[in-house]
């Protein structure tokens, strides 16, 4: 029975003692010499590590898409020179600049920003693939903070427009550009709010109906691309809001929708380069805001419809015309009238001189009139409709 019993026994402890080695087998052992962790530690280094797959990741297939487009922008420009005084001689100085711009023909067309060349002597492009040229002004719009340069080269990567008027709050957005200098430099983020209006970008500018961004934008992106996650061209990123005059992005970034810079910039390209072409906008020169709904309930009007105006600029053509304040805007040339983006699009695309046929409620009389209205240049200095 003892002997059966030290047989069991010696059984049990050389199983248990084969179960350790095991364990400490699985949980690292023993330390092993200096060699071999050299030549597992390189082994494991020289290890091929398999990448992505083709496609997998939809903003590196955006950037694919439009960076090439995006061009770097370098200007250089003079500062006049003071009088000239006994004793004393002033010499004009050279300024620099850098910023971006989008190519969008084949044959070098590229829009950029009114500030980024405004000035500027001399206009140098730099494209994707390093390669250099100097560019001509071709027309700008002070207004909207668009210009038009041309490069004499051929069979040169373009953008795909996209259409900004189906942009949504939320989604990706990608900007690329030329930010302080660096070169090409690609950042994302995503549509942050639509329809930006009344921006003081700058000392007597406005920007106007911006979509702003949390993509990081920096001084020297002005004029490059916005895109979206398809890589199309979205925005022109024009100015950023930051904490000071030298500051850097702080996540408010603004773009010109890609919308109103396509129909720019076709102004601008059919005018000629000789002449410098300066944009002529239409302008009816009235204010507005929203219909009280006390007043559409005593009209019998929904209260998504029209708008009210409060202010009616004097000599503009709706003033001219014989509109007054408190009259209620519903059609724009049967275009229906809900708000103030509404005016503003049944306007554009009009020309300075065309007649336009005006829809309201008068404020006198409470009856619906039609009124026609012909259309004249949008001041500088005024950002009534």
């Amino acid at each position: 029975m003892a002997s059966r019993r030290v047989a069991t026994f010696l059984g049990i402890f050389a199983l248990g003692a084969l179960v350790g080695c095991m364990l400490v087998r699985w949980t690292g052992g023993q330390p092993i010499g200096a060699h071999e962790a050299q030549r597992r530690a390189l082994q494991i280094l020289d290890r091929r590590t398999p990448g992505a797959a083709i496609g997998a990741n939809p903003i590196v297939d955006a950037v694919k898409r439009i960076e090439p487009a995006v061009v770097n922008i370098d200007t250089v420009g003079k500062i006049k020179a003071g009088e000239q005084t006994v004793g004393t001689v002033y010499v004009d100085q050279e300024v620099h600049g850098k910023g971006s711009g989008v190519i969008v023909t084949p044959d070098g067309y590229i829009v950029t920003n009114n500030h980024v060349v405004d000035g500027a002597d001399r206009i140098r492009v730099t494209l994707a693939n390093g390669q250099w040229h100097y560019a001509s002004l071709v027309g700008v719009d002070p207004q909207t903070d668009l210009a038009v340069i041309r490069i004499g080269a051929a069979d040169l990567p373009t953008a795909e427009f996209g259409n900004s008027d189906s942009v949504q709050v939320g989604e990706w957005s990608i900007a690329v550009g030329n930010p302080l200098g660096l070169g090409s430099t690609v950042t994302v983020g995503v549509i942050s709010a639509l329809n930006r209006r009344n921006l003081q970008v700058e000392e007597g500018h406005k920007l106007d109906g911006a979509i702003q961004t949390d993509a990081p934008i920096n001084r020297g992106n002005s004029g490059g691309a916005l895109a979206n996650v398809n890589g199309q061209l979205i925005g022109i990123n024009t100015a950023i809001l930051s904490a000071g005059p030298g500051g850097g992005s702080i996540g408010l970034g603004f773009a010109i929708p890609v919308n109103t810079a396509r129909r720019i910039v076709r102004d601008l390209i059919a005018t000629g380069k000789t002449p410098v072409k300066v944009v002529r906008r239409p302008w009816l020169g009235i204010g507005f805001e929203a219909v009280p709904e006390s007043l559409c309930a005593s009209l019998g009007l929904p209260s998504y419809r029209g708008v009210l105006i409060n202010r009616v600029v004097p000599q503009s053509p709706a003033f001219l015309a014989g509109i007054d304040p408190r009259d209620i805007v519903l059609d724009v040339d049967a275009k229906e009238i809900g708000d103030e983006r509404d005016v503003r699009e049944a306007i554009q695309p009009h020309q300075v001189g065309d007649k336009i046929d005006v829809r309201v409620v008068r404020a006198a009389t409470h009856r619906i009139e039609e009124i026609a209205v012909t259309l004249k240049e949008r001041p500088d200095d005024l950002y009534t409709h």
